[in-house]
């Protein structure tokens, strides 16, 4: 049986996918899966809030979210209304002791983080490829070897977009070295509040921010290179431009499944 907070939790996931689910169909030019999966998401988003919210107005009805306030149930306060003892509020802990920090948890985040980190240098490289091979390739539809294609580009235009694409790269790197950083940090607080699970879903949506983050030097590319190249090049998309798109929107749906949803079984 799974309690309200899972529930309500469950329908926010789906519904936070749903702006991903449109974004990856604007990226694979109006795929209708995506579409259908955006409707199916609000759909069952819906569904699932609609069962959170009447399993929290039974519990409130049957005194059960009382009960799992002071500890108290129903049949406790009619039989003692006045009771001597006060109740004992319950304490959550932020920030257990050290000791209760398991080393291997340690190691496991730094090592999730630094993997992560690795990965994200391959998606730069994977990026500046497309950017710059693929992308070029595909607008000339065959007409032109890379070779031609950047000699017929314009100086001003090819400059522009170096500079961009340049931009891009150093920030992107920057981003990854801030991702190698926190995961070996050794302070409590970082024990504490980056899991495994969590350096995890940063890297996500370091990666996501990273693709994202490319699009004024592929639109840069598009354009100009578009102008200056004598063939037809509407709508021209490299399979490895749309790889890479959608590589950025699966990041960001991880990092959703990551964070907001609780998977564990509990019984109310």
């Amino acid at each position: 049986m799974r309690s309200t907070g899972q529930l309500f939790r469950w329908g926010l996931t789906c519904l936070f996918l749903v702006p991903v689910a449109l974004v990856g169909s604007f990226v694979a030019s109006g795929t209708p899966v995506l579409l259908w999966l955006a409707l199916a998401l609000i759909l069952v988003g819906g569904a699932f809030n609609a069962a959170a919210v009447v399993r929290g107005i039974r519990r409130v009805g049957s005194g059960g979210l009382m009960t799992s306030l002071d500890g108290m149930t129903p049949a406790d306060r009619t039989a003692s209304p006045d009771a001597a003892e006060p109740i004992v509020p319950q304490q959550r802990i932020i920030f257990p002791d050290d000791d209760t920090v398991p080393r291997a948890d340690r190691r496991l985040r730094r090592s999730v983080g630094l993997a992560a980190a690795v990965g994200l240098i391959a998606l730069i490289g994977f990026g500046v490829y497309v950017v710059t091979v693929a992308q070029p390739l595909a607008i000339a539809q065959g007409a032109l070897t890379l070779d031609e294609i950047y000699a017929a580009w314009g100086t001003v235009s090819r400059v522009a977009f170096t500079v961009a694409l340049t931009i891009w790269v150093v920030l992107s790197l920057a981003v990854v070295v801030g991702v190698a950083l926190i995961a070996i940090l050794p302070s409590l607080s970082a024990d504490q509040l980056l899991t495994w699970q969590r350096m995890l879903a940063l890297a996500c949506i370091a990666g996501s921010a990273i693709v994202i983050a490319s699009l004024p030097a592929y639109f840069s590319m598009g354009i100009s290179l578009a102008d200056d190249l004598a063939v037809a090049t509407s709508g021209a998309q490299s399979a490895a431009a749309l790889a890479f798109g959608l590589t950025g929107v699966a990041l960001s749906a991880a990092a959703i499944l990551l964070t907001v949803p609780d998977w564990r079984r509990r019984a109310r």
